[in-house]
């Protein structure tokens, strides 16, 4: 059984929060676009339908989508990333292998995280 993670960014839809912060004036208030990024973890087929159903009952909008995978030597996303390539692998592996876990634990149901 084959399980993926993908990454999916979505526009704004006209989402907003309240950020406070410190400035040499003293503090302030403003507000700051919320632009949503879920992660889903599981088979191929429950990806396929948890965005789906997110999407359905979110209305929002995709914008853009990414594999969260561990990036062989010589990829494009391996060569971007250059001297940091290794530590990033490394840390993308582990949370793979959270992600895999829990998926275990919740029955192999998808997993959806926010990030």
């Amino acid at each position: 059984m084959e399980l993926i993670c993908k990454e999916y960014h979505f526009y704004n839809n006209g989402i907003y929060k309240t950020i406070s912060k410190l400035s040499p004036e003293g503090w302030f208030t403003d507000i700051e676009k919320v632009e949503p990024s879920i992660r889903i973890f599981g088979t191929p087929k429950q990806v396929d339908k948890a965005y789906k159903d997110y999407v359905k009952m979110t209305g929002l909008n995709l914008n853009e989508t990414y594999d969260f995978k561990v990036e062989p030597k010589g990829s494009w996303w391996y060569d971007i990333y250059g001297k940091d390539a290794e530590s990033i692998n490394k840390k993308t592996q582990e949370k793979l292998d959270k992600y895999k876990e829990l998926y275990n634990k919740q029955n192999k149901k998808a997993l959806i995280t926010t990030i």
